[in-house]
């Protein structure tokens, strides 16, 4: 028997939950805006055993890439448009790919966590134009289990966007799915990305406009997308010719601004709050662990040590 199905809901993420029992805790930020489609990531957490059925009825022309963070120890009954299929066990490291434009069902079994990313084909399609080739589909088997160390990783350095969203810029959203959409079109479809080697810089003129785009307005919480059209390119071309430039990506280049100029702001008296505001970062806990990953000390171990009479 497969089991009574969920009822039919319109966000990607709602049947992943279900209010009622609390089977799963499901946490959802707003990704990169890329082409004409949002994207999304969804933390799911199933604490219980037992069988219990979920339905996808999105029908929409996007995958949803799930990223297995801790063992699924049993296999499952799936449906694909009705269709019977058994997907294996999933260790930690696994992904599964489902085209979202079939309608799902699955019987879980175990208790899992997983993290979701719903990816848009028009993001695929920009993706593979910049990468020299065009998007079909992937090639892969829901019967078998690929293990992606990539993905994983990619998976693991999202999770804190969705315990503490204010602190994470969209410049890494965006480097982040980028790189997954990437990873997916080499791995699973056999793209070559030949040209992400090559290709010019950003010109002179360009790199002043960004960098009047990311610090003029500390607040501002700027996207590839944004900072690329300024450029005339599009996101995959600009952040190439970026890293080109200045040897990193636009993310971890506006870090690196914004704890300069947080080490500039703590010579004087002004409170470490009041700098982590004025500097852009979400506040002063923001700051601090920032600070402490690039420099080695807190701001206010910096501060004492440089200025012992601030």
């Amino acid at each position: 028997m497969r089991g009574q199905s969920r009822v039919v809901r319109e966000k990607p993420s709602d049947f992943l939950s279900d209010p009622k029992d609390g089977i799963c805790q499901v946490r959802e930020i707003a990704g990169a805006k890329f082409a004409k489609a949002g994207l999304n990531a969804v933390h799911t957490l199933r604490r219980r055993q037992g069988s219990e059925m979920t339905s996808m009825h999105l029908r929409e022309n996007m995958y949803m890439v799930t990223v297995y963070l801790t063992n699924h120890p049993e296999a499952q009954d799936v449906w694909k448009d009705g269709h019977h299929a058994v997907r294996p066990a999933m260790n930690a490291g696994a992904i599964s790919l489902f085209d979202m434009r079939y309608h799902w069902e699955g019987d879980n079994m175990a208790p899992f966590e997983a993290l979701n990313f719903f990816v848009p084909d028009l993001a695929f399609d920009e993706t593979a134009r910049e990468l020299g080739s065009t998007f079909a589909g992937f090639d892969y088997d829901v019967e078998r289990e690929y293990r992606d160390e990539v993905a994983t990783s990619l998976a693991r350095a999202v999770l804190p966007a969705l315990s503490r969203p204010s602190e994470i810029p969209m410049l890494f959203v965006d480097h982040v799915f980028s790189a997954l959409r990437t990873r997916l079109l080499v791995a699973y479809c056999g793209l070559h990305p030949t040209e992400a080697t090559t290709g010019a810089k950003l010109s002179p003129q360009e790199v002043a406009r960004i960098k009047e785009l990311l610090l003029d307005d500390a607040g501002a919480d700027r996207s590839v997308a944004e900072l690329a059209v300024a450029c005339g390119l599009s996101a995959g071309q600009f952040s190439r010719a970026f890293r080109r430039t200045l040897g990193t990506s636009p993310h971890q280049w506006l870090l690196e601004q914004r704890v300069a100029r947080a080490k500039c702001l703590l010579r004087g008296r002004q409170s470490i709050s009041d700098i982590a505001f004025e500097c852009g970062f979400a506040d002063q806990s923001h700051l601090t662990r920032v600070f402490l990953r690039k420099v080695g000390v807190t701001p206010g171990e910096w501060r004492r040590a440089k200025y012992s009479d601030a």
